[in-house]
């Protein structure tokens, strides 16, 4: 694991004490932010709703260059289901990761949506608002404020009183598929997230890039944080561990630019000593078939040297008489 949990080191202790807030706006955020912004998507995490403060904790999604002709398909097939069939500049999303929805939420994103709508200065058809809910809402709350489900298992829409159209979308139920599961990592249950981080990795999503793979596997690292104390860890066997371990290296060193990988200080020694390790054993050779059986004292020498040596030696090679040429100073 030599890459890719630097940039989550802060992020591992974010909700691990009960005093201090976790903001998963800004942790899902960032996951959109590196899955969208290569294809000309942009994220932001600090939503300024009114002229003056306060800033609300949303996360804006919208198009780089506006009135290009609405989102490409590049575009559309990185966005999950409730999302990537929107055809408004801009996605104005109220997340609610360990909360259910309540009454309280539906109202302050009509708020939000108003105000931001007139800072903006933006009309009417340029901006949808969504609630991004990780916890499944009983049948009844639905009922009471008339969600009926649109298009793709998961998302609901309502007409409230006041005007204007809520659009929702629950994770758990988000159907399997690659474009939903990095918002499917957070998902409220354990069942959902485990399928949705393996579809990330059976379709190679770590490879999107470098950005990506590094917060797909910070969260799967802190994923497996909380599950020290789950009940069912009892079952996750040493050659499970293994085997995820092996998983995220490799997905890891996927993500990773070459030259970023062979950069790293020990990769970069363990690729020199691989490196004067096989001029070694190629001198070696050399020196047997050509005057036979080598002295202890030239063998010694041999594996004590550095590898400019052992390129001059294999140099002199050529036009030595005898093993006294090849090592002489």
């Amino acid at each position: 694991m030599l890459v890719g949990f630097a940039h989550f080191e802060a992020m591992e202790t974010i909700g691990l004490e009960q005093e201090r807030k976790t903001y998963w706006h800004r942790l899902v955020g960032e996951t959109l932010k590196v899955l969208l912004e290569p294809v000309g998507i942009e994220v932001r995490m600090e939503v300024p709703v009114a002229p003056a403060p306060p800033v609300a904790d949303l996360i804006l999604i919208q198009r780089k260059e506006v009135g290009s002709g609405g989102w490409t398909q590049e575009q559309r097939v990185r966005l999950a289901d409730g999302l990537h069939d929107l055809e408004a500049d801009q996605i104005l999303v109220e997340l609610k990761v360990t909360e259910s929805l309540n009454e309280k939420t539906l109202t302050w994103l009509s708020v939000y949506d108003t105000l931001y709508l007139e800072t903006a200065k933006l009309k009417r058809h340029q901006l949808k608002s969504v609630i991004i809910s990780a916890i499944t809402s009983r049948k009844d709350f639905l009922e009471k404020h008339s969600f009926k489900p649109v298009g793709p298992v998961g998302v609901y829409e309502s007409i409230p009183s006041w005007g204007g159209v809520i659009r929702l979308i629950f994770l758990n139920e988000l159907a399997d598929e690659t474009h939903n599961a990095p918002l499917k990592c957070f998902a409220s249950r354990q069942n959902e997230q485990e399928k949705a981080f393996a579809t990330i990795q059976h379709a190679g999503l770590s490879k999107l890039s470098e950005a990506f793979g590094r917060v797909i596997n910070g969260l799967w690292r802190l994923k497996m944080k909380s599950a020290l104390n789950h009940p069912g860890m009892e079952e996750i066997t040493p050659e499970y561990v293994i085997r995820l371990g092996e998983e995220w290296f490799e997905s890891m060193v996927d993500a990773t630019p070459e030259e970023k990988l062979f950069s790293l200080p020990k990769l970069e020694h363990r690729l020199k000593a691989s490196h004067r390790d096989s001029e070694a054993k190629i001198l070696t050779r050399q020196l047997q078939r050509r005057f036979g059986t080598i002295p202890e004292w030239a063998n010694e020498k041999i594996a004590k040297a550095e590898q400019s040596s052992l390129e001059d030696w294999s140099l002199r090679f050529v036009d030595a008489q005898s093993l006294d040429d090849v090592f002489s100073d």
